[in-house]
């Protein structure tokens, strides 16, 4: 018999890994993990510096990105109140053109903590996803645990913080998959994931239907 699958464009890959794996009777389960304020949060000491060393920036072009981000300030304004000037030790500048790139060789090396799932990172959205047949429910869950605290210990290491609460778990497939899979449950600092219905990803609403 026939197979027909939907020719998806390139930002659909997710979409594409779901379908893929109902067609071989599996679901997938997927993560949706939340930074506190993490363009805010991001150091501005070695690590940052060592992150675009990795990634050839120059002497010359390390001292440039050290004084561009060093001895910066800001004020609070409240209607005509304003506080006095304190210094900004972290995070990037809003709004300007090299914050998110700063951000993205901040984050490039997340992908690596990760050994079972596959992980996607958009700017401060990671993801992971992993599709398994139904017996294979409780591994899964062990393993995609384990990336969990890998990612957690990552972002301890880089002084950047989950936040268990706006962190989502949705798993997709058929019916008739989705009828026979045990409670899966993951956990993420000590809190308990538990699927949701829906989960907006990136501006798109997605569900498990």
């Amino acid at each position: 018999m026939a197979e027909v699958r939907p020719i998806l464009k390139e930002g659909d890959h997710e979409a594409n890994v779901i379908l893929i794996a109902i067609d071989k009777q599996k679901v997938t389960a997927v993560s949706l993990l939340d930074m506190s304020k993490a363009f805010d949060s991001l150091s501005h000491g070695r690590i940052l510096l060592d992150k675009l060393q990795d990634v050839g920036a120059s002497t010359s072009a390390l001292k440039w990105f050290e004084n561009y981000l060093s001895n910066r300030k800001q004020v609070v304004r409240t209607n005509s109140a304003v506080s006095n000037l304190l210094p900004v030790v972290s995070g990037v500048p809003q709004g300007s053109i090299l914050g998110p790139l700063l951000f993205t060789i901040y984050v490039n090396d997340l992908s690596t903590v990760t050994k079972n799932s596959s992980s996607e990172c958009y700017v401060d959205d990671i993801k992971l996803l992993m599709s398994f047949r139904v017996h294979e429910c409780n591994n899964t869950v062990i393993a995609m645990n384990q990336d969990l605290l890998g990612i957690r210990n990552w972002c301890f290491d880089n002084r950047l913080l989950l936040n268990p609460d706006k962190t989502k778990l949705i798993v997709y497939g058929s019916r008739q998959m989705m009828d026979k899979l045990r409670e899966f449950h993951l956990s993420l600092l000590g809190n308990d994931l538990v699927p949701v219905q829906t989960v907006k990803d990136l501006g798109v609403t997605f569900d498990k239907t």
